[in-house]
């Protein structure tokens, strides 16, 4: 019978007879308390008016090279709060942005906080059709769109649902399409916070859609609380850390450790409005010298590359952690990055369901190539997601099921999509795993990306795993492929590094390379070159846009 770890509490280390599956639930982390949540709240008390109290002149963020101190944040986000009830904005009114990383972004965001208006924030790289999605599906009052934007509003103009009543540009304006600077800056930099029930709609995110449309996921005000307080404490942030987050800020793993974490804490945040690249990430560490980066592997990726490519290694010596999420890092990155830097990498998982991580590394508790521990305040299980009975054995895969006080309300418009993925406390992730013997979790991959053949189970990541090991390899990318038969095998993508080609001998080589280290039947029956492997707006691989590219070339072979 499943017995919780959070109800016993043993001393000191692990017994020598302490089963893996405990293992799994360090000392610290049953010991740990949440913080009693307020009835009654607004988030931008907690990460503002706080810290303006003590360190009003301390530097909040750094955007663009420019510094602003907690006292201008707060006053431009009261300025915010000023402008959208003057626009009739009220008590959980939704507010859409459709905008990229930047000051005005950060504080409209805080500002719909302050207002008592709930935010959803999604990405600017979503085509038209996309945009009048979010905007019918949140029935949003307010949207806030980039000027570099307009033209995909201009094109669905006469769609717009009678619910969206003002558009306010960050940019230039257009029309009846008033500037932030416009709308924004004329107002009082004081405004009262308007509370909210803990259980209260928060705020929104939307799923990445590597499945099907987004989904919109609402959150409660209390995560404001919980989540800040749980990661930092077990990530051993403080507020003399300057932390910079490569993740755009529509993503939870952009947010939350990237702006409002260090804000909880009276630290120091980085942010860019510009398009991320190698140069822009070496270009903000080396003027800014965070000590805590959060990031994705592609960034890693790119930074492993930069010494060849540029000819000089860039100076990372300000950093003491390096966090990373998204997708699941290979072995061979930990030990070349290691090994170029001297720098662990300290893999996790997590969720915008959950909010941020539930499985994290951290320097106390590490093994590279593994998702780590459960955090704080959250707790897991495997589950056989035949038979829905819980796995307490090492090395079985398993769905995670996860249980917090901070797993979402429920799935906006989507009730089915809800009640499938909630099971009374616990959320169902998607996502296969198993644990070792010391209780570490490693991460199979998506369910729905897990693909048979020979009646057995392949995991795409594992087969990516060892292709990045060869020195001709940047990247890659495996999905199933049927032959003229309709047998399913691996077909991998491949990303070269300058100077190698895709020689039939290559192909042998990196076929010979899976053969012997994880087994025949997962060996890439093809592998193809290509220039770049695709990716969603959250950086993680796009395998429907790779199924997508096959199923349209056999179209027009006649396949």
């Amino acid at each position: 019978m499943y017995r919780s770890p959070a109800t016993y509490m043993p001393e000191g280390k692990y017994p020598d007879d302490w089963p893996s599956w405990e293992r799994a639930f360090p000392p610290d982390w049953r010991q740990y308390k949440p913080p009693e949540v307020p009835e009654w709240l607004n988030p931008t008390e907690i990460l503002l008016d706080r810290n303006v109290e003590k360190i009003p002149k301390k530097v909040a963020m750094i955007v663009d090279d420019v510094k602003y101190t907690y006292e201008d944040v707060l006053k431009k986000v009261c300025k915010v709060a000023n402008a959208l009830t003057s626009l009739g904005l009220d008590f959980d009114s939704r507010m859409l942005m459709f905008v990229p990383d930047s000051i005005e972004s950060f504080t409209m965001w805080l500002g719909a906080h302050r207002a008592g208006v709930a935010p959803c924030w999604v990405s600017p790289l979503y085509k038209t059709h996309d945009l009048l999605y979010f905007i019918e599906d949140t029935a949003c009052k307010l949207l806030f769109i980039d000027e570099s934007q307009l033209e995909k509003l201009e094109a669905i103009k006469d769609k717009l649902p009678p619910t969206l009543k003002h558009v306010i540009v960050r940019g230039k304006g257009k029309g009846e399409w008033k500037s932030y600077e416009e709308v924004v800056e004329p107002m009082k930099e004081e405004f009262t916070p308007v509370k909210k029930h803990r259980d209260d709609i928060g705020y929104f995110f939307y799923s990445g859609g590597t499945t099907g449309r987004p989904k919109c996921i609402v959150h409660l005000p209390s995560d404001f609380v919980l989540i800040p307080d749980r990661h930092t404490k077990f990530l051993e942030w403080t507020g003399d850390d300057v932390f910079y987050d490569t993740s755009p800020k529509f993503h939870t793993h952009g947010l939350w450790p990237g702006i409002l974490m260090p804000l909880y804490l009276g630290a120091t945040c980085i942010a860019s409005s510009k398009r991320l690249t190698v140069d822009l990430v070496v270009e903000q560490i080396e003027k800014h010298r965070p000590t805590v980066v959060i990031t994705v592997p592609t960034v890693l990726k790119w930074l492993i590359s930069y010494p060849e490519e540029r000819g000089r290694k860039p100076d990372l010596s300000s950093l003491r952690m390096i966090v990373s999420a998204s997708e699941k890092i290979p072995i061979a990155i930990h030990e070349k990055f290691k090994e170029i830097y001297g720098l662990e990498i300290y893999d996790s998982i997590g969720s915008s369901e959950i909010t941020y991580e539930w499985l994290a590394n951290r320097p106390k508790e590490h093994k590279m190539g593994s998702c780590g521990k459960p955090i704080y305040g959250v707790e897991v299980k495997l589950v056989n997601p035949d038979t829905l009975e819980q796995i307490t054995e090492p090395y079985k895969e398993g769905e995670l099921w996860v249980k917090s006080d901070t797993n979402f309300f429920f799935y906006w418009r989507k009730y089915h999509k809800t009640v499938s993925t909630k099971v009374g406390e616990w959320v169902r992730t998607g996502d296969s795993l198993y644990f070792d013997e010391d209780g570490f979790f490693w991460h199979v991959g998506r369910i729905d990306d897990l693909f048979k053949v020979h009646g057995m189970w392949v995991s795409p990541l594992e087969v990516e795993g060892v292709l990045l090991k060869h020195p001709a390899v940047k990247d890659a990318a495996v999905i199933p492929k049927k032959d003229v038969d309709g047998l399913q095998y691996p077909k991998a993508f491949v990303v070269l590094k300058p100077g190698y080609k895709l020689t039939d001998e290559l192909v042998k080589e990196l076929q010979q390379m899976v053969r012997k280290e994880i087994g025949g039947y997962k060996v890439p029956k093809w592998i193809e070159a290509i220039d770049e492997i695709p990716r969603t707006t959250f950086q993680k691989i796009s395998r429907l846009t790779l199924k997508q590219m096959e199923e349209e070339r056999e179209r027009k072979e006649g396949k």
